[in-house]
């Protein structure tokens, strides 16, 4: 379509999530200080990849179970299972301070600094996980709840076995689904941009002068909205 045409910049970008092989993740830092480190896979391992925040109170939980998984799966599992967080706070120290007054130091941590991970894999939330077979394969990617037995999962990637489930099927194309989806019907940015400038100039400064609303933002640690185009 653009050859010999001059002047035309292509831009090609893909979400890795589960049936993709894991792309090995640059340029995050170990939490305790050091220099930015890629993050490879090594052959026969199982991993757990925990994107996640010490703001962010959803993620506590399963930070805490996998502390204790891994401790109580020690002597099963060795060096095979691997569990990596990855934080995406603001700083390093405030990981530090956070992961040690709670005692989750059997997990590997990191901190995203300056690494592009959450495009790279698709991360607009936390907690994010996915699950990584002993072959480097992305077997599953999501929230941790959608994984109520993770103990049972590595025990059966170890054994070199398929884990089905939500999250585990490949995600079909952005835009529509499996089948075609919208037909390839071109969406109207005009339309939602105005929506958008109208929430901007009207909607949001409404809702930020409702003192109701005010009131209970205040309890949040984190309170605001995203578009999503």
């Amino acid at each position: 379509m653009t050859q010999g045409v001059e002047g035309i910049e292509v831009e090609v970008s893909c979400q890795i999530g589960a049936g993709c092989m894991y792309d090995p993740i640059k340029n995050i830092v170990p939490i305790n200080g050091g220099e930015p480190v890629t993050l490879e896979h090594k052959a026969g391992e199982v991993w757990l990849v925990d994107f996640w925040a010490t703001w962010c109170p959803p993620c506590q939980a399963p930070m805490q179970h996998n502390e204790d998984m891994l401790k109580k799966r020690a002597a099963d599992w060795g060096d095979k299972v691997k569990i990596i967080g990855i934080s995406i706070d603001n700083t390093a120290e405030a990981v530090v301070k956070h992961v040690n007054d709670k005692g989750w130091n059997s997990p590997i941590h990191y901190h995203r600094a300056g690494s592009d991970c959450s495009q790279q894999y698709g991360v607009r939330g936390v907690p994010n996980v996915m699950i990584i077979d002993t072959t480097g394969k992305i077997v599953f990617k999501g929230h941790p709840a959608s994984r109520p037995d993770l103990e049972a999962d590595f025990d059966t990637l170890l054994k070199g076995e398929a884990i089905t489930g939500a999250g585990t099927e490949a995600e079909a194309p952005a835009g529509g689904d499996a089948a075609g989806g919208d037909d390839g019907k071109e969406m109207d940015f005009d339309a939602h941009n105005a929506v958008i400038d109208k929430f901007a100039a009207e909607i949001g400064p409404a809702l930020q002068a409702d003192e109701t609303i005010k009131a209970s933002a205040a309890k949040m640690q984190r309170a605001f909205c995203v578009f999503v185009l």
